[in-house]
């Protein structure tokens, strides 16, 4: 059994409170110790790593993951139209650009290649490739039940109901061996001009999908702008809400009933991005100065009633390229009012449990998971500092050393 031992480090444990002065010692995939000083005979025939005063966290998470949109920091894909090997090949290569900024486990946001996230879920999770700790998503699933990658947004008026569509789609997603089926509860103005807060559902199809998520042990995630379309996802049980960008005080506080069961997403990446690097002036109907100043507004007022708010940012796209997620962090502070523990907290506690795996995920505690990172400074004066890969010395999943000093 391999065991490393990190030595002068100051640990933030993902719980919020101050970072402290400790060792921590990683045996096979778990952190077996974290002390002041670690005892002699557990030290021996450890790597030691010294840490130089750094800053150690938990491995962080992104909670909404776009591996196939194609663009990372190292690789740009404008047009997204490769064909679907090249695609794959892409996703294994966003998985590898995450773990190289720190992000060591990741709740897909869909993909329109469900079987190529199963398969690199397995992959990453084997080690053969490197890549996050996974949960592979279906794609997301619009009105009609369109094939992949065709959103028009129509809405609900002027058709008929078809709650069967949406059960054969959330069990054949289920069947390829998805964890997360997405549906599009509402429209994206981004995409298609003024959508954004038009209902895509009818509130019998979303029951739907409910009940086939339950029988097929899947979780349901909602890209819900719209405040009934977020209306519509608490009352169905949906574990994962992306963005709740018009959110009003009725479905506030149906999040607030619920703060115990869901996770809200509100992807401060994209928005930034839309408004400073897509390139050009947004077009009318975008809605891009109008969705920034509404989630600037509606996740303080999440966070006060203690809903657990998650970072993950749309990153993916060539104007808001993989390898930038950490950005989400400073977003949090920057926009909405978050202290630097408050969004570590987000990242690694809270990620640990939107993976599912709070009880051994998310914090460097004994017996938790030894997903960790070393930081050469301190994210907690200096929040950016984690947008800086050269300055995470040390990226570790699973006890094995993904990025290590030299």
């Amino acid at each position: 059994m391999t065991r490393t031992l990190f030595t002068d480090v100051q640990v933030f444990d993902g719980s919020g409170r101050d970072p402290f002065p400790a060792q921590v010692l990683v045996e096979g995939d778990r952190i077996t110790a974290v002390a002041a000083r670690v005892a002699r005979d557990l030290r021996s025939e450890a790597r030691v790593i010294d840490g130089h005063g750094g800053t150690l966290l938990p491995g962080l998470v992104d909670a909404h993951a776009h591996l196939g949109f194609g663009s990372t920091v190292e690789h740009r894909s404008p047009r997204r139209d490769e064909p679907d090997e090249e695609k794959t090949l892409l996703v294994a290569h966003a998985g590898r650009v995450l773990l190289d900024h720190g992000i060591t486990s990741a709740y897909s946001g869909g993909n329109r290649l469900p079987r190529t996230e199963t398969a690199a879920r397995k992959a990453f999770a084997e080690g053969w490739m490197p890549g996050p700790r996974l949960k592979a998503a279906s794609w997301e699933g619009s009105a009609g039940m369109v094939e992949p990658g065709v959103y028009d947004f129509p809405g609900v008026d002027g058709r008929a109901s078809d709650p069967g569509s949406v059960s054969r789609f959330v069990t054949d997603m289920a069947e390829l061996g998805v964890d997360i089926v997405k549906l599009s509860l509402s429209g994206e103005s981004a995409v298609v001009q003024g959508t954004s807060r038009i209902v895509q559902f009818t509130d019998e199809e979303v029951a739907a999908a409910a009940a086939a998520a339950e029988k097929h042990g899947v979780w349901l995630t909602a890209h819900a702008h719209a405040a009934e379309s977020v209306k519509m996802a608490v009352r169905h049980g949906i574990r994962a809400v992306y963005h709740c960008t018009f959110a009003d005080e009725e479905a506030l506080d149906l999040l607030e009933a619920a703060r115990d069961r869901l996770f809200v997403a509100p992807t401060p990446g994209i928005i930034h991005a839309n408004l400073h690097e897509a390139g050009s002036e947004p077009e009318p109907g975008m809605e891009v100065e109008a969705t920034a100043k509404a989630v600037r507004e509606v996740v303080p007022e999440l966070v006060r009633r203690g809903i657990r708010v998650v970072p993950g940012g749309d990153y993916g796209f060539a104007w808001n390229p993989i390898g930038r997620n950490l950005r989400d962090l400073a977003l949090f502070v920057d926009w909405f009012g978050f202290t630097p523990a408050e969004a570590l907290r987000a990242a690694t506690q809270y990620g640990g449990q939107v993976m599912g795996m709070g009880d051994q995920l998310g914090l460097i505690r004994e017996g938790f998971l030894a997903d960790l990172v070393l930081v050469d400074g301190d994210p907690l004066e200096e929040i950016g500092v984690l947008q800086d890969r050269e300055r995470l010395t040390v990226v570790m999943k699973d006890g094995k050393l993904h990025k290590a000093p030299a």
